[in-house]
């Protein structure tokens, strides 16, 4: 056995002791936040934490980390035996001393005197024995998705095996008669035995390949999985060393800032998190630079003298949320209002009438702002369009609110701002809407889906020289434009597409403006998460195509951009900055507790989506067919246009099977869309009924979703469920 390399001895160490001192910080830090809000904290466990880093820097000789964690140590040790609890100035020496901790490992790390490095990037470490490139796990992506649409088609060639096998058993039984006359030649007589031959070889071999495709499906689900753990890391990783630089750029600044990072702990494809960690960087300075204020102004004010600054984060329905807030004045939307207008982006009588929504959308826009000077921190007026390009090349969105007025805002502080991204978990997979129109499939990235509509033609409606459609929200109502989808693909001027009296129309919702748009198709082919290349990865440059999918039958189709869609409405001649004016003032967002009814007749299934979405929060109801259903249905009713949202309402969608005694969800389906009362629910169809031509009837009958059980993704249900309510 060769002798160790004490170099390398040296490396491992360092790699490990990164993984290990990143958890004690993180755990310590939670900590100390939840002590901070005035939460239990378990003081007990932040010792053992300091206590256990100190040993670790002992193994790794860096003694410096090995006295400053000891330094830590003792004064927990003291607090823990006054049993007085953590005071706030107790964990600002603490954080302090956290940031002291950590200045020195980077300096261990990166510095002149150190060794070449660890084992793996400073942004990547080590999460087991095995260092894997990141392009490495998305080709594993790749290659696992393709197998996923190999494994798709074994399930058609059981239904042509299933053919065969029907054909050859009425040709036994047209021979048959001529058997029994007694009067059949030799030929056919063996040509009858050749067919009953042929057709016990297909039922074995359509019984083997049956059991070969759920054998796969198997084998798949946990590649898939395995392979997801792979690509996630924590987020505490990227943003957990953030805090410590609130804290400097505020003192820097001059300001009192408290930073609570919440959610850490979540996982999210490693690109994804790299590539949000200079837009939330770029939040966390805007929310020092626009947010705070001097200690002496906010106790004129009747707050604590530190800004407290957020970063959240939370993911469901395959879709990743940060959120940085700060507990400010808030944006100035007199300033936002007149920038607007001197930049020509608001006509005077625009202006006026911009929602709120609207107007803190602006800030999105390159160049603006309403500094009158520039400073460190802001006045240049890119950050925030950085952001937004940012959110719109991972497939999602960029948002700012009111933080007062969100539903984690806390009485008794400033009106404050928060600015929201939401983006895909993975990158490499990407949940999306098919949509045909003539002879074009195309897709629109679901996140941008606000919803799938088919509506009497009688119901578009012309304003002001648009054609437009009423939408009916939970709380409200909101005109959106309708726009030919052939006409904005460059196909020459296209008609309506009116199909039995009705128009399909899918509505999205641009990242920035907060627009909506109607998109006039012919079908809603199919929804669920594909395989994609971005535009950069496969040589595409323009403006509508943000990449490309690989749909069931191995062909690419174009995945759309919804900002680019609105763009080329807009010099189609569609609205300007006055499409505001169609539109009602959304209320504020707030807490609700949504009501899905789960149908299905299957006692396994009903149990396992109830488990799913209570566990997500969801109040669930059941029932065991499709005559149940709409017994409680009318029993319990909607929740109504009227009513108040914050209130434990109605049903707000149907999570429903098809196959079921006394009623079957296609036809609880075709009830409810012809129920006054109920026409305006979500149904989602999961079944195991996944033909083309079963997906495509729900669809045309008004399904929100269709969901095939033998790929059932708890994620994709989720996501589906989240973005119609």
């Amino acid at each position: 056995m060769p002798p160790i390399n004490p170099a390398d001895l040296r490396q491992e160490l360092l790699a490990a002791f990164e993984v290990e001192y990143r958890e004690h910080l993180s755990v310590v830090r939670a900590g100390l936040g939840a002590a901070r809000r005035g939460e239990r904290a378990d003081l007990k466990d932040i010792f053992r934490r300091l206590h256990s880093l100190k040993g670790a820097a002992r193994a790794v000789d860096l003694p410096e980390v090995e006295s400053r964690a000891h330094e830590l140590e003792a004064q927990m040790a003291s607090v823990i035996e006054a049993g007085r609890g953590l005071s706030r100035d107790r964990i600002a020496v603490l954080e302090n001393g956290l940031d002291k901790v950590e200045a020195v490992i980077e300096t261990a790390f990166n510095g002149a005197d150190a060794e070449p490095g660890p084992a793996v990037a400073r942004d990547e470490p080590a999460h087991g024995y095995l260092r894997i490139e990141a392009v490495q796990v998305t080709d594993l992506i790749v290659a696992a998705t393709q197998l996923a649409q190999a494994v798709e088609r074994q399930d058609g060639l059981q239904h042509r095996l299933a053919g065969i096998e029907a054909v050859v058993r009425r040709a036994r039984r047209v021979i048959e008669p001529l058997l029994s006359g007694g009067n059949a030649s030799p030929q056919l007589a063996e040509l009858a035995s050749e067919l009953s031959q042929a057709v016990r070889q297909s039922a074995l071999m359509r019984h083997d390949l049956r059991d070969s495709s759920w054998a796969l499906d198997e084998a798949l689900r946990r590649v898939r999985d395995d392979v997801d753990r792979m690509s996630l890391v924590p987020a505490e990783t990227i943003f957990g060393p953030m805090a410590r630089m609130v804290r400097d750029i505020a003192r820097d600044e001059g300001v009192e800032a408290e930073p609570d990072f919440l959610g850490l702990g979540l996982q999210a494809d490693r690109r994804v998190l790299q590539a949000l960690k200079d837009p939330v960087l770029q939040l966390l300075r805007n929310a020092i630079g626009h947010g705070s204020e001097t200690a002496a102004r906010r106790r004129a004010r009747g707050l604590p003298p530190a800004t407290r600054i957020t970063l959240a984060l939370r993911s469901g329905g395959g879709m990743l949320t940060v959120r940085v807030t700060d507990d400010g004045p808030g944006p100035d939307l007199a300033s936002i209002r007149a920038r607007a207008v001197e930049r020509g982006l608001l006509t005077e009588a625009a202006g006026r009438q911009a929602s709120t929504d609207q107007l803190l959308a602006l800030v999105f826009e390159p160049g603006f702002s309403t500094r009158a000077a520039v400073g460190q921190l802001s006045g240049r007026g890119m950050g925030l369009s950085i952001v937004a390009e940012a959110a719109r090349s991972l497939g999602g969105s960029a948002r700012m609110m009111m933080a007062a007025q969100t539903a984690k805002a806390q009485a008794g502080r400033g009106q404050g701002a928060t600015v929201e991204i939401s983006v895909p978990l993975l990158v490499a997979r990407q949940y999306a809407v098919l949509l045909d129109f003539a002879d074009v499939t195309v897709a629109i990235p679901a996140a941008s889906l606000v919803r799938l509509l088919r509506v009497p033609v009688a119901q578009i409606e012309p304003l002001a020289g648009q054609m437009c459609v009423r939408i009916d929200g939970p709380a409200n109502q909101r005109l959106a434009p309708v726009a030919v989808l052939g006409d904005l693909l460059g196909m020459g001027r296209s008609s309506l597409p009116v199909h039995d009296g009705h128009v399909k129309l899918a509505v999205i919702q641009t990242g920035v403006m907060n627009q909506r748009l109607a998109l006039a198709v012919d079908h809603f082919q199919d929804a669920r998460r594909f395989l994609s290349h971005s535009a950069d990865l496969v040589g595409l440059d323009t403006e509508l195509v943000a990449g490309l999918v690989m749909i069931t039958s191995g062909l690419p189709a174009a995945l759309l951009s919804p900002d680019g869609l609105m763009s080329r409405w807009g010099r189609l001649g569609g609205w300007s900055g006055e499409a505001g004016t169609a539109e009602t003032i959304a209320e504020d967002e707030v807490d609700i507790v949504r009501t899905i009814l789960v149908v299905d007749d299957s006692i396994t299934s009903r149990t396992l989506e109830k488990s799913i979405l209570e566990a997500h929060g969801y109040r669930v109801l059941v029932a065991v067919d499709g005559m149940e259903a709409l017994d409680v249905l009318r029993r319990v009713g909607t929740r109504r246009l009227d009513q108040d949202e914050a209130s434990i309402g109605g049903i707000d969608l149907v999570l429903a099977d098809v196959e079921m005694p006394r009623m079957d969800g296609l036809t609880l389906l075709r009830t409810m869309k012809g129920d006054t009362a109920l026409k305006d629910t979500p149904v989602i169809i999961m079944t195991s009924r996944n033909a083309a031509d079963d997906i495509r009837r729900g669809l045309d009958l008004g399904a929100s979703a269709y969901i095939a059980k033998q790929s059932f993704d708890q994620q994709d249900l989720l996501g589906a469920i989240g973005r119609l309510l």
